[in-house]
Parts: C-alpha cells; sequence; structure tokens
C-alpha cells in the first residue's frame, strides 16, 4: 500500500491492492478494470456518509470523503496532505492532539470529542469526532469521523435559552434569576463584598391593561425591561418575578450605590411612552415604576430574605404615592 508519494507527501490511499498473480490461468485474477470499478464504488459509497471521514496517517490525510471537504472548505484531493489538526479550533488543539496520537500511536479507539472545527473560509462547526485505528500493514493508519453537530448545538442553545429566560421580556425567569443570584451571593460572601437588591413593580399595570388591552401592556413590560438592561452593567441581574414585579441583585454595590442606579432606572422610565393602540385614547401611555432597595455587607443574606426585604419597601414606596424609590430600614443597620 503507498502511503507516500515521490516528493514524501501523503498519497491517496489505495483501499484495494489485490495481487493479481503471474498464473495467466487462474479464474482468481482480478482485470484492472474490475478493480477500478470497485474503487469508484468504494469512493461513492464514502461519500453517501452523512459524516466527514478522513484517512489519515501521521504526516497528513490521504482520503477524504465529500463531506470532510464540506465541512472543512476544501475539496477531498485538495485535502491530501494536509492534516486534520489544521482544522481544530485552539482551544481544543491539545485535547484532539492527545486524542490523535493515542489512537495513532498507541492504536486505541478514541469516542466521540466535542469540538468546534475551523474551515478554511473562517467558518466554525460544532462538531463530534471519533477516531480508529485501521487494521492495515506498514505505517500506523487511522480514520477520523466528524459528526457536524452545529444544528444540534444550536436547538440545544435555544432549549436552554427558553429554559431560563421569560419569554415575553427576554431576561431571566424567576427560577433562573433565584439560580444566578444563589452563586452570586456565594462570591460575595467568599470575598466579603456588598451586594445590593432591587425590587420593581410598574405602577398601576392593571389599569394600562384594563384601559388600552394586553398588548399595550405587554409593549410596556418589553420597553421596560429594555430600559433597564440599557441602565445595568453586563454582572448585574435582571429577572421577571411575575406580572409587572422584577427584581434586580446588584454585585459589588452598596446601599448608596444601589439606592442612584434604582432612581436612574425610576427617571429613564418616566421619560418612557408606549403608543396606545387602537382600543382606548390617542395619546401615548406613560409608565412609572415603583423601588425598593435592600441590601447587605458580604452577602451574609439569602436571595429569598434581601427580595422579601426589599418588597417591604417597595410596598412603603406604593402606599407614599408611587413613583419613588424607598430603601428598606432594616439594610441601613448591616
Amino acid at each position: 500500500m503507498a502511503l507516500t508519494s515521490d516528493t514524501g507527501a501523503p498519497a491517496p490511499l489505495n483501499f484495494f491492492e489485490l495481487d493479481t498473480g503471474t498464473d495467466a490461468d487462474t479464474d482468481a485474477v482480478v482485470t484492472s478494470h474490475e478493480l477500478s470499478d470497485t474503487r469508484s464504488k468504494l469512493g461513492d459509497l464514502l461519500d453517501l456518509l452523512p459524516a466527514g471521514l478522513l484517512i489519515h496517517q501521521e504526516m497528513g490525510i490521504v482520503f477524504a470523503n465529500q463531506e470532510a471537504g464540506r465541512i472543512l472548505g476544501l475539496g477531498g484531493d485538495a485535502l491530501i496532505g494536509r492534516h486534520f489538526l489544521d482544522f481544530v479550533e485552539e482551544a481544543d488543539a491539545d485535547a484532539q492532539r492527545d486524542a490523535f496520537l493515542r489512537c495513532l500511536k498507541g492504536r486505541e479507539l478514541v469516542r466521540s470529542q466535542d469540538g468546534v472545527i475551523l474551515a478554511v473560509d473562517g467558518r466554525r462547526t460544532s462538531a463530534q469526532v471519533s477516531m480508529s485505528p485501521l487494521p492495515w500493514d506498514g505505517l500506523p493508519v487511522i480514520y477520523v469521523l466528524i459528526n457536524d453537530v452545529t444544528a444540534l448545538k444550536e436547538s440545544e442553545e435555544r432549549l436552554r435559552q427558553l429554559s431560563i429566560t421569560d419569554p415575553l421580556t427576554g431576561v431571566f425567569n424567576r427560577r433562573h434569576y433565584f439560580e444566578v443570584a444563589e452563586q452570586e451571593l456565594a462570591r460575595a460572601r467568599r470575598y466579603g463584598r456588598a451586594t445590593s437588591l432591587l425590587a420593581l413593580d410598574i405602577d398601576h399595570f392593571k389599569r394600562i391593561n384594563d384601559t388600552h388591552g394586553h398588548a399595550v401592556g405587554d409593549e410596556a413590560l418589553r420597553l421596560f425591561a429594555d430600559t433597564c438592561r440599557g441602565i445595568l452593567r453586563s454582572n448585574d441581574l435582571l429577572g421577571r418575578m411575575g406580572g409587572e414585579e422584577f427584581a434586580i441583585l446588584l454585585p459589588e454595590t452598596d446601599m448608596a450605590g444601589a439606592h442612584m442606579v434604582a432612581e436612574r432606572i425610576r427617571g429613564r422610565t418616566a421619560e418612557l411612552a408606549v403608543a396606545p393602540g387602537t382600543s382606548a385614547g390617542t395619546g401615548d401611555v406613560c409608565i412609572t415604576v415603583s423601588i425598593g432597595v435592600s441590601s447587605c455587607r458580604s452577602g451574609e443574606r439569602s436571595v429569598d430574605a434581601m427580595l422579601s426585604c426589599a418588597d417591604e419597601a417597595l410596598y412603603l414606596a406604593k402606599a407614599a404615592g408611587r413613583n419613588r424609590v424607598i430603601a428598606a430600614a432594616d439594610a441601613l443597620a448591616l
């Protein structure tokens, strides 16, 4: 089996090298036409595989099917002599190189490994890669099987996003908000950092729904969530608790800092205007928000405790006339 060309580069692999012998009288002689036809059929069969297939020796690729060419961005012939590891994303390079050598040198079967393959045009493909030694004499030869799982990974990510976000506003849903917020408080306890929480409630939201319809109410919620996102830092946590109620966790923020953020949100919300739709009225619908603030020095409270404290302050803000920020009195003593 010829694995290298005269120049030293890997040569295309001959899958069938049958010894036709010298006895012209034997019926076992395979004609060159039959052999060529068999090779052609085998190549067609491998091109039908729904996965990229590379036949590989240590120095490079000796065969690539059509799907491998699509994933790697080169035709099968152009891949001859290239190396699979040239197409591996840097973050996966060490793991894939280790797997390749274990398979090639140690004759070890490497089962599916997740990774990212980079085509010559920069296109990224999420892939599961398997490797296996091939039972041929001479220089070690393995196959590398590349399954394109990009669509599967995208579907998994969409499902994950659906499971952690509120479908109307795109912010964290209540369950995921509590999970991430508890992790953030654990970090605050570990490093002794102040953390604050805002409880927010859009004022007279039922009246908006009853007067202008749920479509206008939904748009008000989306607009409010977008306004908050525009003010918050990337590490602040915004979640919808239900209805018109939201919560924001502010890592590494004391009471004074949280009060400033709350006032910015309150002021920006008061400037919002939602188109009324066709159900009632002709003027834009203005919205306001009431906010309660709680805080702790070193993450010593749970999310439930901080939210309960902020809710008490929010109730006072509502009772005092709405469209205002009130800090929890008991948080000031912490």
